[in-house]
């Protein structure tokens, strides 16, 4: 018996009878590999095409139990996602409306009219939480089971976003009758409170679903994590103290802007990335990796 006749694979000898089937290019440098030999390599860079078919096929995700309407879930997260991320910058827009007149603030948005900013931003919200209702009614399904408690949680914190934006719309037609604690209670507190519950769903349902898409599981440095983003909330009412018991140009005050600043626009980015993320889940659920069966056929 041969050296290479000992040292070669199973996996390659089965591939040796099979073709590739589908379309599917290279994974280094793209080049089609349909009807070539499965046991072969790419002709353009010596890539073993065993190794692309490793990856299209992805076995991780196939291992796991199948879903119930993907493409139903994968819009959802994604939509859920979306439409949170614009509800929170249009109330970022709508604090900035109302930003010291020394701060150098476009007179366009200054002229919008706040309370217009808040209504908008309590109606994505509401938006977002219809998007979560075809996952809500499917969550009794064992494979869902596991997102319960993140689809429970952002379910309550898109609701109390909704009510502390429309709260705070009426705070702003009676501003006369507010004091400052309740200024700060409603317009920070009250908001940060129901972001936390979001993030906290979001930081149970996006892993789970995640494992499926090959793109999540391999972006360890692109992927969001909702920590910091939870940790950015707590830095957002520190600020927001700041500004409520200090002079409004006091040097204490201004500490307390650049905090809420930089707090605002790291949930701002971390919300992009993580809009990035879910929608490499949901091209996942909307495509799977084709199966093994499907994707090889035996040469003829």
């Amino acid at each position: 018996m041969t050296t290479e006749s000992k040292t070669k694979s199973p996996i390659a000898d089965d591939l040796s009878q099979m073709r590739v089937a589908l379309s599917m290019p290279c994974r280094r440098c793209g080049y089609e590999l349909k009807e070539l030999g499965a046991d072969g390599d790419c002709p353009e860079c010596g890539e073993p095409i065993r190794l692309t078919i490793i990856e299209v096929v992805d076995p991780t995700s196939r291992r796991l139990q199948p879903i119930h309407k993907p493409k139903s879930v994968g819009n959802s997260i994604a939509s859920v996602v979306l439409f949170y991320f614009v509800a929170i910058i249009i109330a970022v827009l709508a604090l900035v409306s109302r930003a010291p007149e020394s701060l150098p603030i476009p007179s366009a948005l200054r002229s919008i009219s706040t309370i217009s900013f808040v209504w908008t931003s309590a109606l994505t919200s509401i938006i977002a939480f219809t998007c979560l209702l075809p996952m809500m009614r499917m969550c009794k399904r064992q494979e869902l089971a596991g997102c319960r408690k993140g689809l429970v949680m952002t379910f309550s914190g898109l609701w109390l976003w909704a009510i502390s934006m429309g709260i705070n719309a009426w705070l702003l037609l009676n501003i006369k009758m507010q004091s400052t604690e309740v200024a700060m209670l409603f317009d920070i507190c009250l908001p940060v409170v129901s972001a936390g519950l979001v993030f906290s769903g979001f930081r149970h349902l996006v892993p789970r679903l995640g494992q499926r898409s090959r793109a999540f599981r391999q972006a360890q440095g692109s992927r969001q994590r909702m920590n910091d983003l939870l940790a950015a909330l707590i830095v957002i009412i520190v600020g927001r103290t700041f500004l409520a018991v200090s002079d409004t140009d006091s040097n204490l005050a201004l500490l307390g802007l650049i905090i809420m600043v930089m707090s605002l626009s790291l949930i701002v980015i971390g919300l992009g990335y993580l809009l990035r993320n879910v929608i490499w889940i949901r091209n996942a659920l909307i495509t799977p990796p084709p199966a093994l069966i499907d994707l090889l056929h035996l040469r003829g």
